[in-house]
């Protein structure tokens, strides 16, 4: 193997655990306090808008990865189909918005811990995770497997906790003073939660067979964990107003302490912890994928595309991340970071989407419309957070 090429070590089972593990947790902690604010109950139908604008750019995603399994994403996608000034747009703005979601993890992870050393918690985090992405991406999906299942089960507890409080009512009323805009605003802010699927495209080179492997792992990542996003959305809103929650940084903590078994409360700062941590496993080595990229087309210096011959990971790329994370958890806090990481990534999809438009008929795998729909979509929210 070349200092500058991966081995391909990712199989289905490990590919769908690290999808949802970059995906389970990055809002859903989070996202509900300021989509609540924004539109109220109707932040159930900003979650749904959110859902099907995931589902299509996961199409997209799962196209373009199975023609190119390459690392990258949209990058080399864009590089491949429409040319190189898309390409640098298009990974000029997966740096940015992935490095501001990692500030944005972090901080989540650091209010739900201490609220008063939360920064400081988040470059602790940091630190682990690049430790651990060092070792090499197989490693990290292992430990994803056990993390994701932990949340499962925190997340079950929780979910029974809230259902057997007397006080709970199911009946919500979502399209209580839904104006189309909050709508669409929570909507974009939501969107924070499901870009984990993207992840794989960005490990093409590592996974093995990925004309298969891709597309099933990143729609079976991305169906789990939107049903679990509905679930848990509805319930926190059944059991607490959204006035109660909207300025919160730990709703989910909020809703637990007013639940049948609050006394356990301390239990979702343990799946808080643990689901970031989840979600870091795969987004800061994922963020280095595209340095790399960047790095073989010599628009970045040779050192980013260094890859470690016994670990099977981009060191330098990921020790450059690690730094910039850093600087991010001290000049920006976490509803900001949502709301900047949703609009970077937002441009992104709607790269990914116009590559598929511009694809020949014969190398699509799903109408064209589905692109479109997911193009046209992501511009009107990334307008929307403007």
């Amino acid at each position: 193997m070349k200092n500058n090429e991966f081995n391909r070590t990712l199989t289905l089972k490990s590919s769908i655990y690290l999808g949802l593990s970059s995906m389970i947790g990055a809002g859903l902690f989070n996202n509900i306090a300021p989509t609540a604010k924004i539109s109220s109950y109707g932040s159930i139908l900003g979650l749904l808008l959110a859902s099907t604008l995931a589902i299509a750019n996961a199409s997209s995603s799962a196209q373009l990865s199975s023609l190119f399994p390459k690392t990258g994403g949209t990058y080399l996608y864009a590089n491949e189909v429409l040319g190189k000034p898309y390409a640098v747009t298009a990974g000029t703005v997966f740096i940015i918005g992935k490095t501001i979601s990692c500030v944005a993890i972090a901080l989540t992870v650091g209010n739900y811990i201490s609220p008063v050393y939360g920064k400081e918690i988040g470059v602790i985090l940091c630190l682990l995770v690049f430790l651990l992405s060092f070792s090499g991406i197989h490693k990290t999906a292992e430990i994803a497997k056990w993390f994701v299942w932990i949340i499962f089960g925190l997340l079950l507890f929780y979910a029974v906790s809230i259902i057997s409080t007397p006080e709970v009512n199911l009946s919500i009323p979502i399209f209580e003073s839904s104006a189309v805009d909050n709508i669409l605003l929570s909507a974009s802010i939501w969107f924070f939660a499901f870009t984990g699927y993207s992840r794989l495209a960005t490990f093409g080179e590592e996974i093995k067979n990925p004309r298969e492997i891709i597309p099933t792992a990143i729609f079976t990542g991305l169906g789990v964990t939107i049903f679990l996003y509905f679930g848990i959305t509805w319930l926190t809103l059944s059991i607490i107003s959204p006035e109660f929650i909207m300025n919160s940084n730990t709703p989910l903590l909020v809703a637990m302490d007013v639940s049948r078994f609050s006394e356990f409360s301390f239990l979702i700062v343990f799946a808080s912890s643990i689901a970031m941590v989840s979600v870091f496993l795969a987004l800061m080595p994922g963020i280095s994928r595209i340095y790399v990229a960047l790095s073989r087309d010599k628009i970045l210096p040779n050192v980013f595309s260094k890859i470690h011959k016994k670990f099977n990971s981009a060191y330098f790329s990921e020790g450059f991340v690690f730094i910039s994370v850093i600087i991010g958890i001290y000049s920006f806090d976490v509803v900001r970071s949502i709301e900047l990481s949703s609009f970077f990534i937002l441009i992104y999809y709607a790269i990914t989407n116009f590559c598929v438009i511009k694809l020949e008929k014969s190398d699509r795998l799903y109408s064209v419309t589905i692109a479109v729909y997911g193009m046209i979509m992501c511009l009107l929210l990334a307008l929307y957070l403007l």
